[in-house]
């Protein structure tokens, strides 16, 4: 995988200099802009923020041109939507798309970008929930659109009106040392990587209402290559999730060592995905929109009270935005590696592996784990048949509840586990596992109880 990052920032320049007022109280968007549109034509540059407090409505960067936030120095993003560009339509498109873009700090066609420091960007993000449409126009903090050698690393990122960040179609990505935190209204995901190639994201931290981190290709482009190592999440919806926007695909994901336990926030945004502290699903595979989903690998992962510990499904919703073709046939899913995966006290759902009658998820591995599970305790559970809603909203929730405790498998050929243990802190009339329309199962060293 491609990870070199030769950023050519230039000269330093402090904005203070510029003009620019950091009392909280003057816009500095003009002042921000001219800077940074001086410094992309003088073939790169840095702007470095002193500690204060700046605001600003939307800025647009340029090649070559690095954001150095120094502590103590916050971006205040307007609470105004006049005062954000609005890409309408979306230069990229992608479902929503058709409702325009906007964003606090946005990137289209850009090389050699970045935002690094020890300050904060904060969107001020709940002050847009009074707008109307699908999304409101709400604006993300941050917005990247083919882009090529993009570096966010150190700095905080607060309270967005919409996804926190959002990197569509870029490639050379990487995301260090980040701290998200990202509620107080809705669709407030942590990281988004749409379509994009080459992507590291380490060390990072996200808290949100939605997804955490999440994997999407909401057109042609597959995401790819792509790792994600030693981060933590908390969230009241996914911890890792693909999809659900998946025309593109998403192949050679790797991901090692994440700690997924639940949001310091109590109360979810009415409409959130899981809905509680709770959340919903601490890995979720989803692939419904004619991408495929192949080699992938995740181990070394520590879940803490999610309610579903895990959540595999091959679907055929075929949604895609306008201007770009529907995929002709539905993808496949294959290629799953699972290991060392520790769940202590998971709701009492169980694990979800659903393909498509003729097209069975294939070559799952799931070895040397452990699941803990509430259980059903003394309440009757009555075995009910799984509904097949294969053109459904990708969610756990979409199925219901399971006629087994610990893993429940449909339409898969292929599927090999290995040292699992699976057991339930109260009694539970299930059992362990149950399976429908599936061939070629392996069950080595599993102990349930």
């Amino acid at each position: 995988m491609k990870t070199t990052f030769d950023l050519q920032t230039g000269v330093e320049h402090d904005v203070t200099q510029h003009g620019v007022i950091g009392d909280g109280v003057a816009l500095n968007t003009h002042a921000f802009q001219s800077l940074i549109d001086r410094c992309g034509e003088d073939g790169g540059g840095t702007l470095f923020f002193p500690p204060g407090r700046y605001l600003t409505g939307g800025l647009i960067l340029r090649n070559r041109v690095c954001l150095n936030l120094s502590a103590g120095a916050t971006v205040l993003g307007s609470s105004k939507l006049a005062d954000y560009h609005h890409y309408n339509p979306s230069p990229v498109p992608f479902p929503e798309g058709y409702e325009g873009v906007r964003a606090l700090i946005s990137a289209v066609d850009c090389k050699q970008i970045s935002i690094r420091g020890e300050g904060t960007i904060d969107g001020q993000g709940a002050t847009f929930e009074v707008y109307s449409g699908v999304r409101g126009g709400r604006p993300r903090n941050l917005w990247f659109a083919r882009c090529s050698g993009v570096r966010v690393e150190g700095i905080r990122l607060r309270n967005s009106g919409f996804w926190m960040q959002h990197y569509i179609c870029c490639t050379n990505v990487r995301l260090s040392g980040l701290d998200v935190w990202n509620h107080g209204g809705a669709n407030n995901d942590g990281i988004d990587i749409d379509g994009c190639r080459d992507v590291v994201i380490e060390d990072c931290r996200v808290d949100s209402s939605d997804d955490a981190i999440c994997l999407k290709s909401g057109n042609e482009s597959a995401t790819e290559n792509v790792i994600v190592m030693n981060c933590s999440t908390r969230t009241h919806c996914n911890h890792f999730k693909t999809g659900t926007e998946s025309r593109g695909g998403f192949r050679n994901i790797q991901v090692n060592g994440l700690t997924m336990t639940p949001s310091v926030v109590r109360e979810s945004y009415v409409g959130t995905e899981g809905a509680d502290w709770r959340g919903a699903c601490g890995i979720a595979l989803c692939a419904v929109d004619g991408g495929s989903l192949s080699d992938i690998s995740i181990c070394n992962i520590s879940m803490g009270e999610v309610r579903v510990p895990l959540f595999i499904m091959l679907g055929d919703r075929g949604v895609c935005p306008p201007g770009v073709k529907k995929a002709e046939k539905t993808a496949i899913a294959k290629n799953i590696s699972l290991s060392e995966i520790r769940a202590l006290g998971a709701g009492p759902q169980g694990c979800y592996v659903i393909g498509l009658p003729k097209l069975p998820i294939r070559d799952i591995v799931l070895e040397n784990s452990s699941f803990e599970y509430e259980g059903w305790g003394a309440s009757p559970f009555v075995v009910r048949e799984v509904p097949s809603r294969h053109d459904a909203y990708p969610s756990c929730y979409t199925f219901g509840d399971l006629p087994a405790f610990g893993v429940f498998l449909r339409d898969v050929d292929g599927v090999r586990l290995s040292h699992v243990d699976f057991r339930t802190l109260a009694s539970d009339v299930r059992p362990a596992f149950c399976w429908q329309d599936a061939r070629n199962l392996r069950f080595d060293g599993v102990t349930v109880a």
